[in-house]
């Protein structure tokens, strides 16, 4: 199953789980864990499939400029949220159901782990 749009088989030894229609439309779904935060009540970011230092280089100003709000789905496990990416844009964030109430705390969350410079979380 494509871990994209979680419809279509996906491609055998694809980097990314992609089916065939996402790899050519340049669609990828980065996973990251949450955990909670110095405070203990907020939520952090602590491991991704992407370092610190990328998620900053290249998805800061999106997830800055990004206005919707995280999607819930089933296929995601304990504190986890997928960002879905398009070329240079986002397109969505997905988060488990146990983070469904928590759409500003999710997304402050990625936006702080996005202002990061450590090389690794």
């Amino acid at each position: 199953m494509c871990r994209v749009c979680l419809k279509r088989p996906e491609i055998p030894e694809e980097r990314y789980g992609r089916c065939e229609a996402c790899a050519k439309a340049g669609r990828i779904a980065f996973r990251f864990r949450l955990g909670p935060g110095r405070g203990g009540a907020v939520l952090a970011v602590k491991a991704g499939e992407l370092s610190p230092r990328a998620l900053r280089q290249r998805w800061r100003e999106p997830l800055a400029a990004f206005g919707g709000y995280p999607s819930v789905r089933p296929h995601l496990g304990l504190h986890e949220l997928e960002l879905v990416t398009a070329g240079a844009r986002l397109e969505s964030v997905r988060v488990a159901p146990d983070l469904g109430g928590k759409d500003l705390e999710v997304l402050s969350a990625l936006r702080l782990a996005a202002d990061r410079t450590d090389a690794s979380w």
